[in-house]
């Protein structure tokens, strides 16, 4: 059982890796890994598949328009914790459907929602029960190795990337509040370590970039106030004559 939790929960988790990374690459015209995680994983897609597979039960005897009405409730919620969490945990926003019709608080939209029915009830009525037949083929003991491995390195690549979310959480923080001057070129440096997370979320770099832009505003306007200030103490004509302190 657990076993085939692991490979279900994986096997679909990828498949949305690689639908993803097809919809972003061809968007953004370049390759993009999408997803916090290093990996080809996409859990998003993983719990969902989980999700519908466990709600099954529900489904046996209802046609195929509530079971979409299930799957686009299901994905909704699902949807909608994941944006919820990433913002109260990580205080960044991986997806935004504010320019998005029928959205709410831009984590979920009504047309990514329907989206998602439809591909719930392909993978209910047609991928799915194939997939599960395929992996039956499988032996048990190879199964079962497959299933710790994916296990370990899921477990680590969460971890890793949890690290690298509160990395930049700080780095954010620390460039924004601490320095009151930066370099460009120790700032790019600095920020080598996200640059696939900011370039896969554009809503992330464009809130990276934004509290940075206001720091150098604030930086530009107080160099600007200094240099009045010297133009004014050494201007001989003026009150703050540099003769006055003799």
């Amino acid at each position: 059982m657990l076993t085939n939790f692991v490979l279900t929960f994986s096997i679909y988790a990828f498949a949305g890796w690689v639908m993803e990374t097809i919809y972003r690459s061809i968007t953004q015209r370049r390759l993009v890994n999408p997803g916090f995680l290093a990996g080809p994983f996409l859990p998003i897609y993983g719990f969902f598949s989980i999700m519908v597979i466990w709600t099954s039960g529900l489904l046996g005897n209802v046609n195929w328009l509530w079971q979409f009405a299930w799957f686009v409730f299901l994905s909704t919620l699902l949807e909608y914790f994941a944006g919820w969490y990433f913002e109260r945990f990580f205080h960044l926003q991986l997806w935004d459907y504010h320019s998005v019709p029928f959205n709410l608080h831009g984590r979920i939209a009504l047309p990514f929602s329907l989206l998602w029915g439809v591909l719930g009830l392909l993978f209910y009525q047609i991928v799915n029960p194939a997939v599960q037949v395929q992996m039956q083929l499988i032996p048990s003991p190879v199964r079962a190795i497959f299933a710790v491995i994916l296990t370990a390195y899921v477990i680590w690549d969460l971890i890793h990337s949890t690290l690298l979310l509160r990395r930049l959480e700080h780095f954010v923080s620390v460039f924004q509040e601490r320095y009151e001057r930066l370099e460009l070129p120790t700032f790019y440096i600095a920020c080598s370590p996200f640059y696939r997370l900011l370039h896969t979320y554009p809503k992330m770099r464009h809130t990276v970039h934004e509290k940075m832009a206001l720091l150098y505003a604030k930086q530009e306007a107080l160099e600007h106030f200094l240099k009045q200030q010297r133009k004014k103490f050494y201007n001989p004509d003026g009150e703050n004559d540099s003769h006055s302190l003799d």
